[in-house]
């Protein structure tokens, strides 16, 4: 689910006489959610058919979520989700991660510290087109198994897999900074799990490798990857929407010698502000990601200010009613007028007749070049708002590309849950779902800490249970390490140096849990 929420304005107060009656006859109620079943391939089925099978995949959408008045000033909530059984059996009441609450987008600049805030690196994400910032129109991106008959860019791999819109439901995509100068075939080690959840596909070979939190920045490369299907989007770049649908982009940099990191299509363009939360993005598709034009002169070049270079047409990811394609502009890319305002004054301006207020207000460092004329020195991500205060670096030029290009980024958070019940008898709830947040290790013992432990928990190295279980409290349990785990046939193979056991809790009712933890041999 979404870890950012917006409050509410239609809840408040208004004092009207008399009140207005509504009644309403003839139809039934449509419950709050509705269960979209699919197969294992991810395959939308109905009702009927997913009764008669045994491996389904359900999901319910509720939009019913919201912030009223009297909670304005709470800064997190969660979501309670109670699950029943088909024959009326109550499972549990399974808890989401903390939501956020973000009263609307902010528009200051984010620094790359502010964690909750920023877009981050290898992080889950969801996205969703609104025409006119009408609710009514709200398309969510999602991925189906279903071949379209569409063959203007979906996207669509040989089984089938392509992106789609869809009004009802949305799906998580782990966001990723990409090198564009990588290709698989030099990719010497490429990791088997998504460094943050296991349950995850591993990531694409060109996602960049890191093992420090990195804030993704407008302009930069990404690709976007299905958490359910591990379907991965073309390299793009993401832009930021600046007023309707008119997108941001960032000054070309020929300097060779420039040791700052760039992005744009072709290398060679600066990067703006951290993206930020509830934020409007567009995604310019990369046509050739290992293409970069060099030494082709920009038709507009005014001083300092220049367009990158970029192949044609210039095309954006876009929600085309029911079907998620590719948007060709139809405009040309212009400076902002900023740019225009900013080289007259420098132009204007020399050393000889400055007066001394304006030395004072002249923030960015100048240079002098062999011809004798004046530049203000660029600014980059990383050196600080004091050597570009205005953001133009990374936001000179602008372009339209129209509302179907236009998404809105949230950063979104899954709570898996997966157990095991024995086959004679169904215990009555399997909640409290037991929950690994940390695990220390000292000497043959492992602590592990968390929430929701109980004395009758036992913890298990794979197909091996553990020699003593200590219940410390609710939140901490020590256990002993096997000493034959070399031989369980549950280990996995991380590289040929790591392997790896999973680790699992079982309760005196016979409920297997699993932890998405794991103990490394």
């Amino acid at each position: 689910m979404a870890d950012k929420n917006q409050t509410s304005y239609f809840h408040s107060q208004i004092n009207t006489a008399p009140k207005l009656t509504i009644q309403i006859s003839g139809e039934a109620i449509q419950q709050s959610g509705v269960i979209e079943w699919q197969t294992s391939s991810g395959a939308i089925i109905d009702s009927k058919m997913a009764a008669a099978s045994t491996h389904v995949f359900g999901r319910c959408v509720s939009k019913q979520l919201y912030i009223n008045d009297a909670d304005e000033k709470r800064k997190r909530v969660e979501v309670l989700a109670k699950v029943q059984l088909g024959n009326g059996l109550h499972l549990g009441t399974f808890q989401s991660k903390g939501i956020k609450v973000i009263s609307k987008p902010s528009k200051k600049r984010q620094s790359v510290k502010n964690m909750e805030l920023c877009i981050h690196h290898g992080t889950t994400i969801s996205l969703f087109n609104r025409i006119r910032s009408q609710t009514v129109s709200t398309k969510y991106l999602g991925v189906s198994t279903t071949a379209s008959n569409n063959s203007d860019g979906n996207n669509s791999n040989n089984n089938g897999t392509c992106f789609v819109s869809r009004t009802g439901a949305w799906d998580p995509f782990v966001i990723w900074i990409v090198d564009t100068t990588c290709s698989s075939d030099n990719v010497t080690s490429r990791p088997k799990h998504n460094p943050l959840n296991p349950s995850y596909p591993p990531p694409p070979a060109i996602a960049l490798q890191s093992s420090t939190p990195l804030a993704i920045h407008y302009n930069q490369p990404v690709v976007l990857q299905c958490v359910t299907t591990g379907l991965v989007s073309p390299v793009m770049i993401i832009r930021k929407v600046d007023k309707q649908s008119l997108v941001l982009g960032g000054n070309r940099v020929d300097d060779l010698g420039y040791n700052k990191t760039l992005g744009g299509e072709c290398g060679d363009e600066t990067l703006g502000d951290p993206v930020s939360q509830l934020h409007k993005v567009a995604f310019q598709i990369v046509q050739d990601p290992s293409f970069h034009q060099n030494g082709i002169k920009q038709d507009i070049d005014i001083g300092h200010w220049k367009i990158p270079q970029s192949s044609h047409p210039v095309t954006y990811l876009a929600c085309l009613n029911d079907v998620v394609g590719m948007h060709k502009t139809t405009s040309t890319r212009n400076l902002v007028s900023a740019c225009h305002t900013q080289e007259q004054q420098q132009s204007s301006t020399t050393t000889e007749t400055a007066s001394w207020p304006d030395i004072l207000q002249e923030k960015e460092p100048r240079r002098r070049l062999s011809n004798g004329e004046s530049k203000a020195r660029r600014g980059s991500v990383g050196r600080g708002n004091n050597v570009d205060p205005t953001g133009l670096e990374g936001a000179c030029w602008t372009e339209d590309v129209s509302d179907a290009a236009v998404w809105t980024i949230v950063g979104t958070d899954c709570a898996s849950y997966t157990f095991w019940t024995p086959d004679e008898h169904m215990p009555s709830s399997i909640t409290p779902f037991p929950i690994i947040q940390d695990i220390t290790k000292q000497q043959s013992r492992l602590t592990l800490t968390g929430e929701n432990f109980s004395r009758d928990i036992e913890v298990w190295f794979g197909d091996m249970k553990s020699p003593q279980t200590d219940y410390a409290s609710h939140n901490t349990i020590h256990c002993k390490i096997p000493d034959n785990l070399s031989n369980s046939p549950t280990i996995e193979e991380v590289d040929h140096m790591t392997k790896k056991i999973p680790l699992l809790f079982v309760r005196g009712n016979g409920v297997v849990y699993r932890t998405n933890f794991y103990y490394t041999l």
